[in-house]
């Protein structure tokens, strides 16, 4: 086998290794399950809808806006997937 033989088994080789595909553990990873729980929004929010002058730094709009600027959006952002239980989410 010369050099450019090898050199083209080579090539062919790694693509053939590229081609090939992992087969998948998870439909979705656990750490993703989880985010809608442990996410930043779903500990975040809580906490900064109690403490006014924290949530207006953070969003830069008062508890009150927030909920006027939701009510008006709140159709256009929902969707049919029945995972996101709050619209507020889907903000910033």
């Amino acid at each position: 086998m010369d050099v450019q033989e090898a050199a083209c088994a080579w090539v062919l080789h790694r693509r053939l290794k590229r081609r090939k595909r992992r087969e998948r553990r998870h439909l979705i990873h656990p750490i993703l399950q989880d985010r809608l729980t442990h996410g930043m929004f779903a500990t975040l929010y809580p906490s900064l809808r109690e403490h006014e002058a924290k949530f207006l730094n953070y969003f830069r709009m008062s508890v009150k806006s927030f909920d006027d600027l939701l009510g008006l959006i709140q159709e256009e952002i929902s969707s049919t997937n029945k995972l996101c239980a709050c619209y507020a989410r889907k903000i910033p």
